[in-house]
């Protein structure tokens, strides 16, 4: 009877009868388990939660589970049908959906925590920086940003290339979206960036020293000197991102702050996705030489297909975040079992991509199962989603295409003028990071051809 939710006793809103009828239902909970009392089954997500969601899903062999995680009782959902069920608004809400603690790190209320009308609204301010013209006219700006640091990584006998590739995305981000040029504030918010974003694997605890007050620390500077942009793009308007959001003078400037703080997180985080080109371009010498061909006799990203089946296969496969935070706002039926209402339920995107998926040798790198004529990404309408499911005007990540445009133009950059090699090194992840980071940083060596 563990599995069964309280029973509730529904009575008749007809107060006339002389005896009520009194209705039970019984519904049964997700499979799972509590954990230990108070902490539950925290202390084994946090320390790894892709690995964590993997073993319930397969211990209970099924698409969804239940777990007691940082502070709620929690049903963790995997699959194309979940995707659809966790982006109804009518049984889904985001507001209040995340912990407090990663609350706190986004500084406060933004697109992911807003619902209805107001999530609407900010949307709409928000898009207009993700706009086909605003992507047109950051092109060129990412490819000499890109080319630029080429340039650089080829006159160094070797790179840490995770380290290389975060600067890359901030740079790109801050250029593009905020205006920031490169310099002192520019590196100071991408060390900003590489803390904060490592406390969202860590244990809320604040005390001095903690990994967590670090995150918590970096948010207040990062913040601050988001304002100060803010401050700086209302009076003086330019061709950036921030000033295509504040054009119509709907945001406040702490409203558009918190937005900024949100898209340069997303932004940052494709540092991940970039190295994960590197690598299984080295770990698919076909492909690759495949991928070059298309890009050394194409001048368009247009016509470059091949390339977009590559950047689709890496976005499958590759670990950014191992969920997607909500909370359940009605009672929630899927797959025979009831998640209760003001439960958290946790979206989680690899398994939705890979063992409860829909498709076929989901574990291998084959970027042909985007092609026309497979098209396997198609076989539900929610088969592909690494930002996030539905519409662009709903909860999926409004910067979708700009990580398209930055993943295209750093492949095309490496494969039309440069080769490289990666010495003998330990390609295992760090899962106590977000996102997980290889440990020896995948050095390399670029050579100009």
């Amino acid at each position: 009877m563990s599995d069964l939710l309280n029973l509730r006793i529904v009575t008749p809103t007809n107060p006339s009868r002389a005896a009520a009828r009194i209705l039970i239902i019984m519904t049964t909970l997700p499979p799972g388990r509590d954990g230990l009392p108070l902490l539950g089954e925290t202390l084994d997500f946090a320390k790894n939660p892709f690995r964590f969601i993997d073993k319930r899903l397969a211990a209970h062999g099924g698409r969804i589970f239940r777990s007691y995680v940082l502070g709620r009782k929690t049903a963790v959902i995997a699959g194309a049908d979940a995707a659809g069920r966790f982006i109804d608004p009518s049984t889904v809400m985001r507001e209040g959906s995340m912990p407090p603690h990663v609350q706190e790190l986004f500084g406060g209320r933004s697109l992911p925590l807003l619902d209805g009308e107001v999530h609407a609204a900010r949307k709409r301010e928000v898009l207009k920086a993700f706009s086909r013209e605003a992507l047109a006219s950051y092109l060129p700006l990412i490819e000499k940003i890109t080319a630029d640091s080429f340039a650089r990584w080829a006159d160094e006998p070797e790179i840490g290339w995770i380290d290389e590739l975060k600067k890359l995305s901030i740079e790109v981000i801050c250029a593009a979206i905020i205006g920031m040029p490169r310099g002192n504030e520019m590196d100071q918010l991408r060390r900003d960036y590489i803390i904060l974003t490592n406390g969202f694997a860590a244990l809320p605890i604040k005390l001095p020293g903690t990994r967590y007050r670090k995150a918590l620390q970096a948010r207040d500077r990062i913040l601050h000197a988001l304002r100060r942009a803010v401050r700086e793009r209302r009076s003086t308007p330019a061709g950036d991102g921030l000033s295509r959001i504040l054009a119509s003078g709907a945001l406040s400037d702490e409203e558009a702050a918190l937005e900024l703080h949100h898209i340069v997180i997303a932004g940052f985080i494709v540092w991940a996705e970039l190295a994960a080109v590197v690598h299984q371009l080295t770990l698919h010498p076909d492909v690759r030489e495949r991928l070059a061909r298309e890009v050394q006799s194409s001048a368009s990203y247009s016509a470059m297909p091949y390339l977009m089946q590559v950047i689709n296969e890496v976005k499958r496969l590759c670990p950014i975040v191992p969920v997607v935070f909500g909370k359940a706002k009605e009672p929630m039926s899927f797959d025979g079992v009831t998640v209760p209402a003001g439960w958290m339920v946790l979206f989680a995107l690899m398994p939705s991509h890979g063992t409860h998926g829909v498709y076929t040798n989901a574990e291998r790198f084959d970027p042909d199962r985007f092609s026309p004529e497979r098209a396997e990404d198609k076989r539900h309408e929610h088969a592909f989603v690494p930002q996030g499911a539905g519409a662009p005007t709903g909860h999926r990540c409004p910067g979708l295409d700009l990580a398209t445009f930055m993943m295209a133009v750093f492949a095309a950059t490496l494969l039309r003028g440069y080769s490289w090699e990666l010495p003998p090194q330990n390609f295992e992840l760090d899962w106590s990071k977000t996102p997980p980071e290889m440990k020896d940083g995948l050095r390399a060596r670029l050579i100009r051809i």
